[in-house]
């Protein structure tokens, strides 16, 4: 969970995005990690990786990743330039080859800071490494410095896009030459650009043999450190012939009614375009067919570019959805009457669609704090969700709150609150997937007098929609408006994950998690089950047999023995089988799937204690990592697997589980393939649950392409894992980024920056000090967010972290992102 000791300080975790440490900024890259090992860092000097996409974003094959000569250059044959908002929709401007990755060209540069910052690292093809980038010498006395193209023969530049690794050029131009001698100025800038990727398209395109970008003068301002630095750096230069193509994507515009279908916009050939998916994909599912609404709402539909076999993400495009039905008045259909749109829902609270509207008097709001209530069902599967239902309701409304089973063709009277499942409507067959897995009706009264109502089409879904009527209830204080409201995520991930691995946490304390999540509709509880002691920040001998001393947790009662008869399982606490299963199933009523981790092969202590010869040799502080060439690690993790998967129901009420797969120091190339060979097995052992793991892949700068696409990568630290690379080879990524997402007690984590959370985090971004990433909210691959609260502090200023410190903790910014990761 942290940087691994180095040095006399280096232990010390900061808030990273937002603290300077040693005039070095502590972003993500330096601190944040959850064991991150300087030593073991990948520098990628003479080979370089390239993600090659074989097919699209829809549908995507495998896509393949590999180590290779910086000369063997892979390029799209056309790409987006650009895509601006305009008021019919998009403004779409593409590209052809990159010049300066063909064959023929070469890059050179006045200078370079040393050989892990050559020219030719701005010519790579990979503009998001910034251990791949030319740096030119850092010299107080001359800021005169240059990066120059050589193509081989002439050519036409019209556009040139410079991605800085910091824009401290104050005085710069682009230059074109035919000889190297006699240079002319395509374009001069005398300001330091505003954003690290800039995009420059020339008045005319200009033909050359060389062409250059000529620095001239630098800042030299202490409060962004550039007195410090006075070196030019850059990330990539990329150069093309010219803008080839300009045209508009509209905005499509969906018509009132029901039985609707996306109407894709019409682009030039030889172009084709395709539907990407929506935000809220229960609005417009992947066949393009609308769900109908009850009221007006707002979706961002994503679209993909296809030209020559490449295909190209576009941003998303907002749109409104109108309701299926206008009110009729006077045999016209116009919309909702001025006194029914009076009728609104109480402040701070949301919906995304609401209908006005009541069968009884026409009142526009009815008294509940008198009525004699009960909560009734059909549907056995319902019954456990009524009786939770029930008993919050008592507690919020200070009075008995019934429940009853009703007969199929038994009513409903007056006070009863219906649970029930969503029937198939008009002719039998949903025009689409209304209200999704998660989302919920809420009928109040709109028709039956004295009758509320929340359907759904899962358990789940009935769940969520008595957590709103419950929220309804407290916001108008009990006198509920009349009208029908329906509401939905945006996000199908929105978990919390605590680490019971490095300390002991009572099973009483999850439940509390559990249903403090349920309250607000978060629906994911990942319970990291094993750890140990950060071994570089711990107090032992420096030899292997003291580091295996150190302090692990196995929480999860196991029959896995050595030949001694020691069991892994911990004995100062652990569940059993049973409970944890049973666990499992409470918290499936309460609306939220526990995601059980197993994490190897790193943070393994626990396993090595037992079976010490599986545990890598050498550095005592590896000691906790399986040893993966030696098959029977891979055994070992596979019978562990085996005994809550098929040989007992620990994992059988969860339809995800956790491999986990972060920070291994040992060969990569065997780690890959464990990474492979270990889902596999899952996969075979368990087809029908969904795998996450831990992103690793982009630090291994190995061949990952036989990896399942299936699988869900939580993407906590952007040096081991790139989240667009990840996302473009076609895996879903949730967000635990560390830096924003990561809470450990006593730690310099200690807690989340709420303000933070508040004004600027958003599900979908990856902020760090060196770049942010914005994956597309349209996509279905883009899962949502799980924060994380880790134990590798027991104390804080000398006294004990409780249990309610911790639960405080984990409480603190959680209606924050509930409502973020919500709508």
């Amino acid at each position: 969970m942290k940087e691994k000791k180095t040095g006399k300080d280096s232990g010390r975790l900061l808030h990273a995005d937002r603290r300077l440490e040693d005039g070095k900024s502590a972003g993500d890259k330096s601190v944040g990690r959850r064991h991150a090992n300087g030593r073991h860092a990948v520098r990628v000097s003479k080979f370089l990786q390239v993600t090659v996409l074989a097919a699209g974003v829809l549908g995507m094959s495998a896509a393949s990743q590999s180590m290779t000569e910086i000369s063997e250059k892979e390029q799209p044959l056309w790409q987006v330039w650009s895509a601006e908002e305009c008021d019919a929709g998009l403004t779409v401007e593409t590209v052809g080859e990159n010049l300066i990755l063909q064959k023929k060209a070469k890059l050179t540069a006045d200078s370079e800071e040393g050989k892990d910052f050559r020219a030719m690292y701005a010519g790579d093809g990979n503009h998001t490494d910034e251990t791949l980038r030319w740096s030119s010498q850092n010299d107080w006395e001359n800021n005169d410095h240059w990066l120059m193209a050589d193509f081989g023969e002439p050519v036409s530049i019209g556009a040139v896009r410079i991605y800085w690794e910091r824009t401290n050029a104050k005085s710069y131009a682009l230059e074109y030459s035919q000889d190297k001698e006699n240079w002319q100025q395509a374009s001069v800038f005398e300001e330091a650009p505003e954003q690290k990727e800039q995009q420059i398209v020339l008045n005319e395109p200009v033909e050359a043999q060389y062409f250059r970008l000529h620095v001239t003068d630098v800042l030299k301002e202490e409060s962004d450190l550039s007195l410090y630095y006075q070196n030019v750096s850059v990330q990539e230069l990329e150069v093309y012939g010219q803008l080839e193509d300009c045209f508009v994507v509209e905005t499509p515009v969906i018509e009132a009614g029901s039985r609707r279908t996306l109407e894709l916009p019409t682009v030039p050939e030889p172009y084709s375009i395709s539907f990407g998916g929506a935000d809220y994909d229960v609005l417009v599912n992947m066949d393009g067919k609308i769900t109908d609404t009850i009221a007006d709402t707002q979706v961002e539909l994503g679209f993909i570019l296809e030209k020559d076999g490449e295909m190209q993400e576009l941003p998303g495009i907002q749109t409104k959805i109108p309701a299926s039905e206008r009110v009729e008045v006077d045999g016209e259909r116009e919309e909702v009457p001025e006194a029914l749109s009076a009728v609104t829902l109480p402040k701070g609270f949301t919906a995304m669609e609401w209908k006005p509207g009541g069968a009884s008097t026409g009142a526009a709001h009815s008294d509940w704090t008198t009525r004699f209530i009960r909560v009734v069902y059909r549907d056995e599967e319902l019954e456990r969700t009524a009786q939770l239902f029930a008993t919050e309701l008592s507690g919020q409304l200070l009075q008995d709150v019934s429940v009853e089973k009703l007969a199929d063709t038994e009513k409903p009277t007056e006070g009863d609150i219906v649970l029930d499942f969503r029937k198939a409507v008009g002719d039998g067959k949903e025009w689409t997937q209304t209200l999704g897995d998660e989302g919920y009706e809420l009928n109040l009264e709109a028709e039956s007098p004295g009758v509320i109502s929340i359907s759904a089409r899962t358990r789940r879904g009935v769940r969520w929609g008595c957590v709103a009527l419950g929220q309804l209830w407290e916001e108008s204080e009990g006198q509920l408006p009349a009208g029908v409201l329906r509401d939905y995520p945006a996000w199908s991930v929105r978990g919390f994950g605590i680490d019971v691995g490095r300390r002991p946490v009572s099973l009483e304390l999850l439940y509390r998690i559990a249903e403090e999540l349920s309250k607000h509709q978060m629906n994911t509880l990942q319970i990291h089950l094993n750890d140990n002691q950060i071994i570089s920040q711990s107090d032992y001998d420096g030899t292997k047999e003291g580091a295996r001393q150190l302090y692990a947790g196995f929480r999860l009662e196991s029959d896995v023995r050595n030949k001694a008869g020691q069991s892994i399982t911990s004995q100062d606490l652990y569940y059993s089988k049973e409970e944890f299963a049973q666990f499992i199933e409470d918290a499936a009523v309460m609306g939220v799937e526990v995601v059980p981790e197993i994490d190897t092969p790193a943070h393994s202590l626990a396993l090595t204690k037992v079976f010490p010869k599986l545990g890598l040799s050498g550095d005592p502080e590896s000691v906790d990592q399986l040893d993966l060439s030696n098959p029977a690690a891979q055994k070992l993790a596979e019978t562990i697997w085996s005994e809550y998967l098929i040989e007992s129901d620990a994992f059988s009420g969860t339809g995800t589980v956790h491999i986990g797969m972060d920070e291994y120091f040992g060969n990569q190339k065997a780690f890959v393939d464990y990474m492979k060979a270990l889902s596999d097995y899952v996969a075979e052992a368990a087809p029908e649950k969904t795998i996450r793991m831990w992103g690793s892949l982009s630090k291994t700068g190995q061949d990952y392409s036989g990896l399942s696409r299936k699988i869900q990568l939580q993407v906590w630290d952007t040096d081991w894992t790139d989240p667009q690379e990840m996302y473009d080879a076609g895996f879903s990524i949730i967000n635990s980024l560390s830096s924003s997402l990561y809470l450990i007690p006593g730690g310099g984590y200690d807690r989340l920056d709420l303000d933070f959370l508040e004004k600027k985090w958003q599900p979908n971004v990856f902020e760090t000090q060196e770049r942010t990433w914005e994956l597309p909210r349209w996509s279905s691959r883009t899962l949502g967010a799980c924060y994380m609260l880790w134990n590798d502090y027991a104390s804080q200023d000398g006294n004990e972290i409780t249990e309610d410190g911790l639960f405080e903790r984990f409480a603190e910014p959680l209606d924050i992102l509930a409502r973020k990761l919500w709508k």
